[in-house]
């Protein structure tokens, strides 16, 4: 009994001291707490980062691009064509003295903004260097432009070597624009340009398939006879621009720049003989082939040898943005009655 009384006790008072407590607590007196909270706050910030740019070029290597280059110096006219048709030529510092077109080129070489390097197949290398370029484009079907890389890559200066006179059609050249526009990152240009001149091609082809027409039989010659009758091969640019603009290259089943002998040219007897100049004069080049065997074919009998220079044999002979004009300018040497007369000078028919 006395055990259940002390229990009840103990009971009681923990009972009154948490009530006690509790009545305590809530009776305090109330009192404004301030909570003080720290906030972090974390600031992203969006950093654009350039990525590189790689591409192939035409000797299989992968050449990458931290940045567009801002010094740039060309190895050939077609090169200096193309950079400047893709509205990069601000960025060319150094061309050859071959180049000359755009008309331009040759006034900011005049004008001291551009400077010459050398000629086409003998390019100066201090000439380059002293430019500080941080590309130099070069072909990589031209030996001396490919000896230069070893020497260029070793000083820091990085080359890119396109197909350029080893291009053997269209689709090649617009790979080399392709190329050039996505080291620039004017990759839109490149497509519309692409567009213009396959629009260029297809007229062409459009047209002569719209008629019957017997293909004229073509022997092209890169000089007078006295050089050797060197010609194209069916692998070769002009090669194609022959098929396209609807000739029988009589040199196609060669490969590459192929020297002709006289017998086998007079056996095929070309109905058209196309020469480009190479500087000469186009009356002693014709007098040339009056003076060789060639005189025996239907192209000599007929007055149909032509011997292109100046603006006309420099888009016929460039592989660059002014194909479609050349497969143009061939139809028109060619099939006159249905192209009309040759709209770029110059070129000169034998009377």
């Amino acid at each position: 009994m006395q055990l259940r009384s002390f229990v009840l006790v103990v009971v009681v008072a923990i009972l009154m001291l948490v009530l006690g407590f509790a009545v305590g607590y809530f009776v305090l007196p109330q009192r404004e707490v301030v909570v003080e909270k720290t906030v972090t706050l974390t600031v992203v910030q969006t950093v654009e980062k350039k990525v590189p740019v790689s591409v192939v070029d035409g000797l299989g290597r992968i050449v990458v691009f931290e940045e567009a280059p801002k010094r740039v110096v060309s190895l050939a006219p077609s090169i200096t064509e193309i950079l400047f048709a893709l509205g990069l030529g601000d960025k060319v510092v150094g061309v050859t003295s071959y180049c000359n077109y755009p008309p331009e080129v040759p006034k900011l070489v005049e004008e001291g903004k551009l400077t010459v390097i050398g000629g086409y197949w003998n390019p100066d290398v201090e000439k380059i260097i002293a430019l500080n370029p941080d590309l130099v484009i070069g072909s990589s079907g031209t030996k001396p432009h490919v000896a230069l890389k070893d020497k260029l890559e070793g000083l820091g200066i990085k080359t890119l070597y396109i197909k350029g006179s080893g291009a053997s059609n269209a689709e090649e050249v617009f790979t080399d624009i392709a190329v050039v526009a996505k080291v620039f990152g004017v990759e839109e240009r490149a497509s519309k340009l692409i567009n213009d001149i396959f629009n260029q091609i297809s007229s062409v082809v459009s047209k002569l398939s719209s008629v019957n027409i017997t293909k004229a039989k073509v022997l092209v010659l890169l000089g007078p006879p006295s050089w050797g009758l060197y010609s194209v091969g069916g692998d070769t640019f002009l090669g194609w621009v022959i098929s396209t603009a609807g000739g029988i290259n009589i040199a196609s089943k060669y490969s590459g720049w192929p020297l002709l002998d006289f017998e086998y040219v007079v056996s095929e007897d070309p109905d058209v003989i196309i020469i480009p100049s190479m500087g000469l004069n186009a009356e002693d080049v014709i007098k040339d082939i009056g003076n060789t065997l060639l005189k025996e074919t239907k192209a000599f009998k007929e007055g149909r040898v032509f011997v292109v220079s100046q603006e006309a044999e420099n888009v016929l002979v460039r592989p660059g943005p002014r194909i479609g004009e050349a497969i143009k300018l061939i139809a028109q040497i060619l099939y006159r009655e249905l192209f009309g007369e040759p709209g770029i000078g110059v070129v000169f028919k034998m009377k």
